[in-house]
């Protein structure tokens, strides 16, 4: 059994002083009936009848602190909506981030659905001044329209119609000997534009990354590549009276054989007017869109792309 120690010092008539283990109290009243404050903050109310062992007892107040969590788990409200606002916002932030993600894989098998307006040299040989370019193009328009290569080379260097796409490729160059087609080349920006992540939400809505897989990987690649030869097609075909517009995706790569680096092409595509003038390119998926033409191209779920031989304009 525990000590127990307590002491009763008298301040005043009526007034004591208690000392005990747990703390102190201060006790006021008589015999039969008195009142008392402990330190703890417990207050009691003590009343008997001398001589008959009957006496009565009451808390006046328990002494003990409110808590913010109760044994039935109950939280503060202020503290649980705090809670609440915080999950709410990395909710909200997360979903941001996967928006974010989702736009920019879109944009990357996408953007053949945009393209330069396209040039009336008719209406520019005429004189019409509203016409797309005339201020830029008059001078050369009649040289255009009769075929004129070197002035075809002309109206590329002063429209820069392939400027908007070097977010998706590098090194565009374009070339012809004949006034009925062009070639353009590019080299494809795998490195710079092609995410090596997955970004989503759990079912709970929280934010998880991946490595992408092979497939996926690989799915989107072909996406980028064929989206961007179809851009760079439709954008030859609105500056340039031509019906014919071979399209050829390369890399450089290192051969482990010589150590050199070489130019490799990996797409290799003739497009031909017709198609471009009925189609709904918001709608077409660009690697299904290649099966129409004359294509060469390579690209394994697993592998990625591979070598081709490329087209040959006089082909």
């Amino acid at each position: 059994m525990g000590l127990r120690f307590r002491k009763s010092i008298s301040l005043i008539p009526g007034v004591k002083l208690n000392l005990g283990t747990t703390g102190a109290s201060v006790s006021v009243g008589k015999r039969g009936m008195h009142y008392t404050m402990h330190t703890s903050g417990r207050k009691t109310v003590s009343v008997g009848l001398p001589g008959t062992g009957l006496s009565y007892v009451k808390n006046i107040s328990s002494g003990k602190k409110s808590s913010s969590k109760s044994s039935t788990g109950y939280r503060d409200p202020k503290q649980k909506a705090g809670q609440q606002a915080d999950t709410q916002a990395e909710l909200a932030a997360a979903a941001e981030e996967v928006s974010k993600y989702q736009e920019y894989v879109e944009g990357l098998k996408s953007h053949h659905k945009e393209s330069d307006p396209v040039v009336d040299w008719r209406a520019i040989c005429d004189g019409d001044q509203t016409a797309y370019g005339y201020d830029k193009l008059k001078d050369i328009a009649l040289h255009v329209l009769g075929g004129d290569v070197e002035a075809y080379y002309s109206a590329v260097e002063i429209m820069q119609p392939y400027e908007d796409l070097r977010d998706f490729g590098h090194s565009f160059e374009f070339g012809t000997d004949a006034s009925d087609f062009a070639e353009v080349q590019f080299e494809i920006a795998e490195e710079e534009v092609m995410p090596v992540i997955e970004v989503t939400t759990t079912a709970s809505g929280k934010l998880t990354k991946k490595d992408l897989s092979k497939t996926k990987y690989n799915e989107l690649l072909e996406d980028y590549v064929c989206s961007t030869c179809i851009r760079t097609a439709r954008d030859t075909f609105a500056l340039l009276p031509v019906n014919t517009v071979y399209v050829h995706a390369v890399k450089t790569e290192v051969n482990p054989a010589t150590g050199l680096s070489e130019e490799e092409t990996y797409v290799s595509v003739k497009f031909t007017k017709d198609w471009f003038e009925k189609v709904d390119f918001s709608r077409i998926d660009p690697s299904q869109f290649m099966t129409l033409f004359e294509c060469r191209m390579k690209c394994g779920k697993t592998t990625g792309f591979s070598p081709v031989i490329r087209l040959s304009s006089g082909e």
